[in-house]
């Protein structure tokens, strides 16, 4: 168990809430290094649990049975146990099945054979939306048998423990929006914005320990960071391990966000480090703070002949963050700059960055999700 002690925002004006949580270790026998992740068990918020209740028609002392144990109430099951911020294809088709003849089912049937229309129409849905729209009488352990278990949400930890004893923490975007006129969070991450309390609130945590994604042990090595929006996190504990073991390395970090006003994180830290020299470069890309939408793949592009040779003197290459895009074009980047910079042929460049500099040499390490 972990105990909160401290979380505040680091997104003051953005519409966009990001914070940064502190959890207290000490005592536990928890240990972690840089580069390694936290695992959180995350809970259903209460309200929406007593709405799905009440939306039911069920009793909250009303028993189930979960699959792993004999029987739990209703209450517990939906609070601990199961998914039900987000609604799942399982329930969509018991609800199809109870249905009658006529139009409802015929759209539902349709929806269900359409795998992107579906994907997009359970994204922005939980279960009270879909029993608001269809009329189906569903029992507690009917409606518990279509249900997905709660897994663990993994954060990258943006603290290194030579510089805080007995502490984790962690940069967390929260997940809230509003669709079909209700307020929606994430699961994990509404948790930590709606249900905790500092220095009170005590949370089952576990290490998800990295193999790769670990700084040089020779403190003489460049690193070259890449870690928009809370891809920063584990460059943040880099830093701190850095300063703290007193590598000699050159340090480069990309950081990218919306806009520098509201969502630099950890500017002032990021400055500080640059003022003592600590920090040997630090280049931005906020994509709306121009006209021309700005990125970090198209930074790397820019410092393409430097970033070439920070590669060739033996420089370490990190990548934290989107797997969808950004890390894609981050990838496409490097591979044009090796072969700009580096004069090869497409098929060599693709070599050198593929295989030789990520799984030969491995200096070029990625955590994206």
């Amino acid at each position: 168990m972990a105990k909160v002690v401290d979380s505040y925002t680091i997104s003051e004006g953005s519409g966009k809430e990001t914070n940064h949580y502190i959890f207290s270790i000490k005592g536990s026998g928890i240990r972690y290094k840089s580069g390694d992740a936290m695992g959180l068990f995350p809970k259903n918020n209460e309200q929406l649990v007593k709405d799905t209740i009440v939306k039911l028609r069920a009793k909250r002392s009303d028993l189930v049975s979960t699959g792993d144990v004999d029987e739990t109430t209703l209450e517990n099951a939906l609070r601990h146990r199961f998914v039900i911020h987000r609604a799942g294809r399982k329930f969509l088709v018991m609800v199809h099945e109870k249905l009658g003849k006529g139009k409802p089912k015929r759209e539902l049937e349709a929806l269900l054979n359409d795998s992107h229309e579906l994907e997009k129409y359970l994204f922005v849905r939980d279960y009270i939306d879909i029993m608001n729209e269809y009329k189906v009488k569903i029992s507690p352990q009917e409606f518990i048998d279509t249900l997905s278990p709660i897994t663990p949400r993994l954060y990258s930890i943006s603290s290194s423990p030579k510089a805080h004893l007995g502490e984790i923490h962690l940069t967390v975007a929260i997940v809230k929006y509003n669709n079909l006129e209700r307020d929606r969070f994430g699961l994990a991450t509404g948790d930590l914005a709606r249900g905790i309390d500092i220095n009170d609130t005590e949370v089952p945590i576990y290490i998800q320990p990295t193999r790769d994604f670990v700084i040089p042990s020779d403190g003489s090595k460049d690193i070259i960071m890449v870690g928009p929006g809370t891809g920063i996190a584990p460059f943040r504990a880099f830093m701190e391990e850095r300063i703290s073991t007193g590598a000699t390395g050159k340090n480069w970090l990309f950081f990218g966000e919306v806009h520098e006003e509201s969502t630099f994180f950890y500017k002032d830290e990021w400055f500080e480090y640059m003022k003592n020299g600590t920090l040997t470069k630090l280049t931005t890309a906020f994509s709306r703070d121009q006209k021309e939408k700005i990125y970090v793949q198209n930074r790397i592009t820019n410092n393409g002949k430097e970033i070439w040779e920070w590669l060739q003197n033996g420089a370490y290459f990190f990548i934290c963050g989107d797997k969808q895009y950004m890390a894609k074009d981050v990838h496409k980047a490097l591979i044009n700059i090796a072969e700009k910079h580096g004069k090869m042929q497409k098929e060599e460049a693709e070599h050198y960055i593929n295989q030789t500099l990520m799984k030969e040499e491995h200096r070029y390490l990625r955590d994206v999700y």
